[in-house]
């Protein structure tokens, strides 16, 4: 029996990983200003949990393209790591910078962390599109197999598509 590299393994986990948190992130943020309620915890909690789970086709879908791609053309899977490895390289400096601000304004005093608010998350939200467009262009141009490209744009529509597909499903209306 032959093992595969921690590599191999590692990287379409952590991908899969920060598709379901991004999906998360992107079911609250579908739901936020939604909800004039004080106690609001519940409806943050369900906003997020139904985030997650739309995120799962989208994972779902990329790795059915990835893995029959890879297994009926006779890519290698050792090239789909190296496009996952340099999407991660483009993903995971913009989700520590995002999960740093989450940090500091759930840690700061209420002026500072409105402050993180209006400079960190808000910019990095408007920029997310565009880090995903570039993550995309780092996976296909290293390799230019279609099936990097296919796997790639699978993966971005997959990410992208939660938060307007969360919102118009379950957040149309104020409540």
């Amino acid at each position: 029996m032959t093992w595969l590299p921690i590599p191999a393994v590692t990287v379409p986990v952590l991908l899969g990983g920060l598709a379901v948190v991004d999906g998360a992130f992107a079911g609250f943020r579908a739901a936020t200003g939604r909800n004039a309620r004080i106690r609001k915890r519940a409806y943050a909690l369900a906003a997020a949990r139904r985030g997650a789970a739309v995120s799962a086709p989208g994972l779902a879908a990329t790795a059915v393209v990835s893995l029959t791609g890879a297994a009926g053309e006779g890519h290698q899977y050792r090239d789909l790591v190296d496009a996952g490895t340099r999407m991660l390289a483009v993903v995971a400096p913009y989700a520590a910078v995002v999960v740093l601000s989450l940090a500091a304004y759930r840690l700061l005093p209420m002026r500072e962390s409105t402050f993180v608010i209006l400079v960190g998350l808000g910019p990095l939200t408007l920029v997310r599109p565009a880090v995903v467009a570039v993550a995309v262009a780092a996976a296909g141009l290293g390799s230019g197999g279609w099936l990097i490209w296919a796997a790639a744009v699978t993966a971005a529509v997959g990410v992208l598509v939660v938060e307007p597909w969360v919102h118009r499903r379950w957040y149309r209306e104020p409540l």
